[in-house]
């Protein structure tokens, strides 16, 4: 399904056929597949939900820019995440697995 998202932001009034060839699937699943996208969005309230629907033959994406590109930090915000991600698996009653997920990507 995000890759059906990124491939519509991408073509705006895509073709379905086009679409369903794209992704190897039928038309019928596509459309399934679409049935379901505005039930999808960034939070739960109405006005984020991903408005797409379907013309005749064609795909359209009435809000795209609601789903915005990846969150890019600057090098102090991700310095602050890593000291508090360092600081956070030192506390006591955290739990082993958790201590070394945060390590694990800590040393990322």
């Amino acid at each position: 399904m995000l890759s059906l998202v990124t491939y519509l932001r991408e073509r705006p009034g895509a073709h379905v056929g086009d679409v369903a060839r794209a992704f190897g699937i039928t038309e019928d699943e596509l459309i399934s597949d679409l049935d379901v996208l505005p039930l999808c969005g960034t939070s739960f309230r109405g006005g984020d939900l991903l408005d797409i629907d379907t013309d005749g033959d064609r795909i359209w994406w009435h809000n795209p820019d609601l789903v915005a590109e990846p969150l890019r930090i600057a090098a102090d915000e991700a310095t602050a995440l890593l000291v508090a991600a360092r600081a956070v698996s030192t506390l006591p009653g955290l739990r082993e697995g958790d201590r070394q997920a945060l390590l694990r990507a800590t040393a990322k």
